[in-house]
């Protein structure tokens, strides 16, 4: 006489809503964690953008002989050429960045004026001195207060 005992192969519902607990608080945990890295390096990428972009334009005013002019306004930033009749160019919204009603001009030959550029990243206080940043003389001239 053969007994065939049955062995349960899976798991107890008890054994699930513990695993499903476990997982969900280190995801409540890592979550908040995650998505600031994200924002941060997103905010960067923006910062990064808008400095390649500023160089592009001192580059485009260069070999084009004409004068930009670039307008910022809260997190829109417009680029003109500056003939007799402006001429919108390229329009560009930043998430991370706010800037005051401010313009900055680039004469033929690449070279920007007002010096200094205000606003805020990521809520804090933001100046960029552009006459470094712009022109290349040197590779980091960011304050963040």
């Amino acid at each position: 006489m053969v007994l065939s005992t049955k062995q349960s192969s899976g798991f107890t519902l008890i054994e699930l809503m513990v695993v499903m607990s476990i997982v969900a608080l280190l995801l409540t945990m890592v979550g908040p964690l995650a998505i600031n890295s994200l924002e941060k390096a997103q905010a960067k990428q923006e910062m990064l953008s808008l400095k390649n972009w500023f160089r592009k334009v001192s580059a485009r005013a260069f070999t084009t002989g004409k004068s930009h002019v670039i307008q910022l306004s809260g997190k829109q930033v417009n680029l003109y050429v500056n003939e007799q009749k402006k001429k919108l160019l390229e329009s560009v919204i930043f998430d991370s960045l706010f800037f005051q009603p401010q313009t900055l001009t680039y004469n033929n030959k690449g070279f920007v004026t007002p010096d200094n550029l205000t606003g805020t990243y990521r809520g804090k206080p933001l100046t960029l001195e552009l006459k470094n940043w712009v022109n290349g003389q040197q590779i980091e001239s960011l304050k963040v207060e």
